[in-house]
């Protein structure tokens, strides 16, 4: 079996149980943070999305960048992985998941068409977003407004900020691959009082300022080998919602009252139209949290001491660290499974089956041959399964031993 599948398989097995760990984890410690502020449990989202991209990849990094080789031939030292001795070497590679070759087949085909869909429809999206800013037009503003429009452009420093309106947008949003452009509905800077316009293009200049948009983005491309997961949904949705946040933690502070800015949500809320945009450009109402960040807006910030705030930070990392280091030890290649010996006899099964048994498995690139087991020449402690194939290739085994010394009692 090609190699490249066995190594798709081993990510796509491994990502089905350990996104929805990091998923459960990310879930706690946001929790457990949560009375720090948003600041934190976006960066612990943002932390776990990464480490769920990364992590079910470990067998095609040991694959492609070997720490320590592991010998194939009788002349080379034993091997180990990363630097373990013989008993942890075999027992790892006792807990390597065994797929029938057509279900290898059939889940990286079904993989790889997801990730076909999912690369296509980010492409779509991208392709809508630059079409709204192509087809957008400078936003119509009087003395007054164009005046509030600078200032806020210098309290949130982004001179550089575009405001553009367009018929295709529910409400203000933001977008802009080069330049930070706010897309604001046509006709919008006349429906609304001057609270409401402070409080909806504060929040849009608070995520210009983040770069939110193109960090946004940035996620939804590293996603993309996990976008078939469901679970992978939750993880960005709480990255939307924790960003949605801060950035009005940043509206209130520069320009209003938490409570002023949160009564200017629920009216503007009131007014925008429930119709998502399919593009990639950020709204101030997209998480589908409003309950949530009106509550906040509303009720007085907990402020906790630096002792406080610094043990759940430390915290956070150390359970991050934990939650990475478990399922980095539990992440297991996927290997072929071979014609049963029983029905198909090999070579050394006729070779032996009138004598003792010295049958074993020889590993290849995650596929087992037929081997015989022996004495390594060099090192008369140690116990090898040579490949009935090519006999100068051998993997070090412990279930040899028993076998070798059981041949050697039953001929003396």
């Amino acid at each position: 079996m090609n190699h490249a599948f066995l190594l798709l398989a081993s990510y796509i097995v491994n990502a089905a149980w350990q996104i929805p760990l990091f998923a459960l984890v990310a879930w706690g410690v946001s929790k457990w943070v949560k009375s720090t502020g948003p600041e934190l449990p976006h960066k612990v989202s943002v932390t776990v999305l990464i480490l769920a991209i990364l992590a079910p990849a470990a067998p095609i990094f040991r694959a492609l960048f070997p720490i320590s080789p592991i010998a194939t031939g009788v002349n080379g030292p034993p091997p180990a992985i990363l630097g373990l001795p013989e008993q942890q070497h075999v027992a790892a590679a006792a807990f390597q998941i065994v797929l029938a070759p057509a279900l290898i087949y059939v889940v990286c085909g079904i993989y790889l068409s997801a990730l076909l869909f999912f690369s296509l429809r980010l492409r779509w999206g991208i392709l809508r977003t630059s079409a709204l800013v192509r087809d957008a037009k400078p936003a119509p503003m009087d003395p007054n407004q164009r005046a509030m429009w600078n200032r806020l452009k210098q309290r949130f420093g982004v001179p550089s900020a575009a405001l553009l309106s367009s018929r295709d947008v529910p409400g203000p949003v933001t977008l802009g691959y080069r330049q930070p452009v706010l897309l604001i509905p046509a006709g919008f800077l006349g429906e609304h009082s001057q609270t409401e316009l402070l409080a909806s293009m504060g929040h849009e200049c608070a995520h210009i300022r983040r770069n939110d948009f193109r960090k946004n983005l940035c996620y939804e491309l590293l996603a993309l080998p996990i976008a078939f997961h469901p679970v992978t949904w939750f993880l960005k949705s709480q990255i939307a919602q924790t960003r949605e946040m801060i950035c009005d933690g940043m509206a209130a502070e520069e320009l209003l009252d938490r409570r002023v800015y949160g009564q200017s949500l629920l009216r503007l809320a009131a007014k925008m139209p429930s119709v998502p945009a399919a593009t990639h450009a950020m709204g101030m109402f997209d998480a589908g949290i409003l309950e949530r960040r009106i509550r906040a807006m509303m009720t007085s910030a907990t402020r906790l001491s630096p002792i406080r705030q610094g043990l759940r930070n430390v915290t956070a990392i150390l359970l991050l660290s934990l939650c990475a280091a478990v399922s980095a030890s539990f992440t297991q290649p996927v290997i072929a499974q071979t014609a049963n010996r029983s029905t198909k006899p090999d070579a050394a099964s006729t070779r032996q089956a009138s004598g003792p048994d010295l049958v074993c498995s020889y590993y290849d690139k995650g596929v087992d041959h037929p081997g015989t087991c022996g004495v390594d020449p060099q090192d008369k402690t140690r116990y090898r399964c040579y490949s009935d194939v090519d006999p100068s290739k051998s993997n070090l085994q412990s279930a040899c031993k028993s076998k070798v010394l059981r041949a050697l009692g039953t001929k003396k």
